[in-house]
């Protein structure tokens, strides 16, 4: 009984969430491994022919019904024989999925991206590139599945009591668009990257009580990383992150030390730890085999959430298939 009251308090908080403050955008602790959803500069980033990611996080488990997201995106370089130097135009599309406790509130997003990387020295280290992203956001709320604080009695809350609230709508649909640049040098011990990316250009509103005065904020994002070949066989790899959107701002870092495994496939094992300032401490392991990736991390929670009686999971996994083109070089630059 208790813990059904407890959820039941939890759904009502979250409830109130859409209404009572800006939304802010779902976010991936493996964000290095989430291309489309960081920066559309990252559209064809790459040396292959095209790219196949997706990524799936389930957060605060133990604490209700778990939040969920998924993405799936494909990009893919196109004209690549026609532009010269190297210059590279790129197109993709990316899908996305995010559900609220117990379902609650839904989104769903269909996005296309364009992105062009233009070689900025005749020894091809040095690129530029530039993207944009154009989105189709859904969104959804159950009503049966909210409790406000006029329907609490006492000894628990009940649905069956007018709220006093009206919904305007129970469905948000709009339109986004979302840009990019990002900056890139390869060398032959070390590689570095920097970019930063906007998205919501378009500030659109976005409230279930018809309130025209709720835009959704625009999120920054500044990211870099890197890779050091320690020698033949060894690599360190890092990422920092620096998101805002509103009055919420994010600063993560990590570093991951990689083993390559000679044989007669491409194998690699990577392990490493990522820190998200005051909220959590992120272990991460990943492996690779010749153009498949995988990445497993793990949130361990020293924020207040982590005094809560029910113990705070949050769990993320990201696959990556690169379609290879054997006549190319591997560049881990960016990471993914």
């Amino acid at each position: 009984m208790k813990r059904s009251w407890g959820r039941r308090v939890i759904a009502g908080i979250m409830g109130l969430c859409p209404f009572a403050m800006q939304a802010q955008d779902p976010h991936f602790s493996q964000y290095f491994a989430s291309p489309l959803t960081l920066n559309p500069a990252n559209t064809g980033n790459f040396d292959y022919p095209a790219r196949l990611a997706t990524n799936f996080r389930s957060q605060w488990q133990g604490i209700g019904e778990p939040y969920l997201t998924g993405t799936l995106s494909y990009d893919a370089a196109l004209f690549r024989d026609r532009l010269g130097d190297r210059n590279k135009f790129a197109a993709g599309v990316l899908g996305m999925y995010d559900q609220t406790t117990n379902g609650l509130l839904k989104g769903n997003y269909a996005g296309v991206s364009l992105g062009y990387h233009l070689t900025l020295d005749e020894d091809f280290t040095e690129q530029l590139s530039i993207g944009f992203q154009a989105a189709r956001v859904s969104k959804r709320l159950d009503p049966n599945r909210i409790s406000f604080s006029e329907q609490f009695t006492g000894a628990g809350f009940d649905l069956s009591l007018p709220s006093n609230q009206r919904l305007q709508s129970s469905a948000i649909n709009y339109t986004d668009l979302h840009a990019g640049l990002m900056y890139s040098k390869t060398g032959e011990r070390a590689s570095f990257y920097i970019g930063a990316s906007a998205y919501h250009l378009t500030r659109p509103r976005e409230s279930f009580l018809g309130d025209l005065s709720r835009a959704v904020d625009i999120r920054w994002t500044l990211h870099g990383g890197g890779t050091f070949w320690l020698n033949d066989r060894s690599q360190l790899m890092g990422s920092i992150q620096q998101m805002s959107q509103g009055s919420a701002s994010m600063q993560v870092l990590g570093l991951a030390y990689g083993h390559y495994f000679e044989s007669e496939q491409d194998i690699s094992v990577y392990a490493g730890a990522w820190y998200r300032h005051r909220d959590a401490v992120i272990p991460y392991i990943g492996y690779m085999y010749n153009n498949f990736q995988l990445g497993l991390s793990y949130d361990v929670t020293i924020s207040g959430l982590n005094l809560a009686r029910t113990r705070n999971r949050s769990m993320e996994i990201s696959v990556i298939y690169h379609f290879l083109d054997l006549s190319e070089y591997r560049r881990m630059v960016p990471w993914y």
